[in-house]
């Protein structure tokens, strides 16, 4: 059963229609309080932003297949809720990974020589090494140039705003939108290489 105001209707209707402006007032209106909401579940302002980000991209795409029930807010806070557990549970898999990946490198002796000249340790890094690059260097031109400013020189949003002269609600959605590419194109290696993904993305 839907439940929602007169209001309610006619604004969710304009946002399946697709109408920019609706759209705008409900980024504009909720993305900061979203933000501070998700921040405190998942305990980190970056994350959340990303999380938050990451939502309103999907909902814009696929606004004219969304189903709200109750009231938009609510509808809004809710799939935060729920987006925001299944980052605590994808960081919980990766730190299982990571805590693995980390005991194998700091013991070093468990890893068994292919042959004399060639470790395993070193064919899966070379391996490993040229998938990132391989993968970073596939992402569109503005999507790594971003990446690479927040990842490898580690300026914050903001700066990267800064200096590159656009918006910070632009770094955001191509930050995630290079993110879900990398996770895409590395997700066979995550079980091996989870500390080495969480470092470079």
């Amino acid at each position: 059963m839907v439940i929602h105001s007169s209001e309610d209707k006619i604004f969710i209707s304009l946002l399946r229609q697709g109408d920019v402006t609706s759209f705008e007032t409900l980024f504009k209106s909720h993305y900061r309080n979203l933000c501070i909401y998700a921040e405190e579940i998942v305990g980190e302002k970056e994350a959340a932003e990303e999380i938050v980000g990451d939502f309103f991209l999907k909902f814009w795409e696929n606004h004219n297949s969304i189903e709200i029930r109750i009231s938009y807010k609510s509808y809004l806070y809710t799939s935060i809720y729920n987006n925001c557990l299944s980052y605590l549970e994808h960081i919980k898999v990766l730190k299982k990974y990571h805590d693995y990946a980390t005991y194998m490198i700091n013991n070093k002796d468990l890893w068994h020589p292919v042959s004399d000249n060639y470790p395993l340790a070193n064919l899966i890094s070379q391996e490993i090494v040229a998938e990132i690059e391989q993968a970073i260097q596939e992402l569109p031109d503005h999507c790594r140039e971003i990446f690479s400013l927040s990842r490898f020189e580690e300026l914050s949003y903001e700066e990267i705003a800064q200096r590159l002269g656009i918006s910070i609600n632009t770094v955001r959605t191509q930050m995630s939108r290079a993110l879900q590419k990398l996770r895409s194109s590395l997700k066979q290696y995550l079980p091996v290489i989870a500390g080495l993904l969480i470092m470079v993305c």
